[in-house]
């Protein structure tokens, strides 16, 4: 299995109860956070007049993706 193909969303749990509500029986809670990024970025470049192909190569550059390490309290 590729490790790289998942990653992990911390959401509180009423805001994941909430997803659970929202999603219904036909969609898990992953297709629906999904389902909402999608849409998101659609607006996005409905608004900037670009295509949703070239706003991902300019934003999503899959290896590069730097990750900020936060310091643990």
């Amino acid at each position: 299995m590729d490790i790289n193909k998942w990653k992990s969303l911390a959401v509180r749990k009423t805001t994941h109860e909430a997803i659970l509500a929202l999603c219904g029986k036909y969609m898990g809670p992953g297709t629906y956070v999904e389902k909402l990024v999608d849409e998101a970025v659609k607006r996005k470049c409905h608004r900037m007049n670009i295509s949703v192909l070239s706003w991902r190569k300019k934003h999503i550059k899959s290896k590069e993706i730097e990750v900020k390490k936060r310091k643990r309290s």
